[in-house]
C-alpha cells in the first residue's frame, strides 16, 4: 500500500517536534500535543502545570510563529494511552 505524502502534515508534524523542544527548553516535558487547527491544545503532567503557567506568554509567543492561532493548556493531566485505559477500569 502505497502512503500519501501530504505537505499540511508534515508541516503539522515539523510543528509539533519544534514545540516539543520549545517546551524541553523551559523543562517542560511531560507533556501530550494535540493538533486542532487552528487550535493547538498541551496536556502537562500535574507536576509541571505551574511552571507551564509560568512561562506561558513566552510559550505562546514562539508557538503561534508555527502556524497556531490559538495555544490551549487543558486543565486534564497529560497521560499515556495504557495510563487512561487503567483509569477506566478503576471506575
Amino acid at each position: 500500500m502505497q502512503k500519501d505524502n501530504n505537505p499540511l502534515q508534515d508541516d503539522s508534524a515539523a510543528a509539533l517536534t519544534q514545540i516539543e523542544q520549545i517546551l524541553h527548553e523551559f523543562q517542560i516535558k511531560d507533556v501530550l500535543l494535540f493538533d486542532h487547527d487552528p487550535v493547538l491544545r498541551i496536556q502537562v503532567s500535574d507536576a509541571q502545570f505551574a511552571r507551564a503557567l509560568q512561562v506561558r506568554e513566552t510559550l505562546v509567543e514562539r508557538i503561534k510563529p508555527l502556524g497556531y492561532r490559538f495555544v490551549a493548556i487543558d486543565l486534564d493531566e497529560a497521560q499515556t494511552h495504557s495510563e487512561r485505559e487503567a483509569s477506566k477500569d478503576l471506575l
